[in-house]
């Protein structure tokens, strides 16, 4: 199978998922977790369908040396499952460089990717053979896996003799300079609050300048209307609140989320910490010494040019990696 017709092949799944979502789909994510609500669910799937065309494939795969017939390596990728289809830029990954794909995946998101996989196949047969939910392979040539810090030194200690990619808790911030439209602050909300702050790229952070009036943002995250309720989220809310109040420590109440004054990027579920900054140099030299712990910034070019635009923290392109680690790059060096 030559690397056009692994890119015809995605094109057309592109093209198809649409019609694979239905309310029956939908409820049966939802059965097995329930943080993947309907609106989270048809949010990913939409998301792959822009993504999956054929000039958005052959434009992230042209720069590699990517032959159209190479040793087929055996690729165990370890999923996470904090948001839907979270390890299908690995499956494709693995697939379009013309490996074997060998899935565990969690049991919190079992299912998608496994019905993405079917109608993959049915597409083109030939990826039958590159297609395996299921660890009865005799070896694997490499390994790739998604968890958090306690994982990957699990994953370290259990695939170190194999060439590996494991990736580890990351979290992103925003930046304001206090000069952003209603539209941006809207866009900001998305980030924030699209799957529920559970994926590394939802803004767990916000850096405000000193004097911000969080008024307007807290005022747009209340109204903002795009995601479903969700009931493990405030669950995590009324505790928060309740652990907050406790020990005396202020929050702004923003209906979906609480904001709290603190210095840590990483967050609990349903919180966003905050802090003022007053020079924009030291704080970009600050996130820079932690650039290991950020997965991405959002904030206004002009200011820094590794932030990326407001509304954008959840819609990462193909050419995206996380951890900033090319995923691609690292299956051709084995092959």
């Amino acid at each position: 199978m030559d690397l056009q017709t692994r890119i015809s092949a995605f094109a057309k799944l592109g093209y198809q998922i649409p019609e694979l979502i239905s309310p029956a789909l939908t409820k049966q994510v939802y059965h097995e977790n329930n943080w993947f609500t309907e609106s989270e669910v048809r949010r990913m799937l939409h998301s792959w369908a822009v993504l999956l065309t054929f000039q958005n494939l052959e434009h992230w795969t042209h720069p590699y040396p990517l032959p159209d017939h190479s040793p087929v390596r055996n690729i165990l990728v370890i999923t996470a499952g904090n948001i839907p289809l979270v390890g299908f830029h690995d499956f494709l990954t693995v697939l379009i460089s013309g490996n074997r794909f060998i899935g565990r995946l969690s049991s919190r998101d079992s299912m998608l990717l496994k019905i993405l996989a079917e109608e993959l196949i049915r597409i083109e047969p030939e990826f039958a053979d590159r297609i395996y939910f299921r660890d009865s392979v005799v070896s694997f040539d490499a390994a790739i896996a998604t968890g958090s810090d306690n994982s990957a030194r699990y994953f370290n200690q259990e695939y170190g003799q194999i060439p590996h990619l494991i990736r580890k808790n990351r979290s992103s911030a925003a930046v304001l300079d206090g000069t952003e439209t209603k539209e941006e602050i809207s866009r900001l909300t998305a980030d924030l609050l699209e799957y529920y702050g559970l994926g590394c790229r939802s803004i767990s952070h916000l850096f405000l300048p000193a004097g911000y009036n969080p008024a307007p943002l807290v005022k747009e995250i209340i109204e903002n209307a795009t995601v479903d309720p969700c009931e493990p989220l405030n669950d995590n809310l009324r505790f928060q609140k309740a652990r907050l109040t406790l020990l005396n420590i202020p929050f702004i109440d923003a209906g979906k989320l609480l904001l709290v004054e603190n210095e840590n990027l990483h967050s609990p579920i349903g919180v966003v910490h905050y802090n003022d900054y007053r020079d924009s140099t030291k704080l970009f030299d600050h996130l820079t010494e932690r650039k290991n712990e950020i997965q991405c910034l959002v904030g206004h070019q002009n200011q820094n040019p590794a932030l990326i635009p407001f509304g954008t923290a959840q819609k990462p392109e193909l050419w995206d990696y996380a951890d900033d680690t090319d995923t691609l790059a690292f299956l051709i060096a084995i092959s």
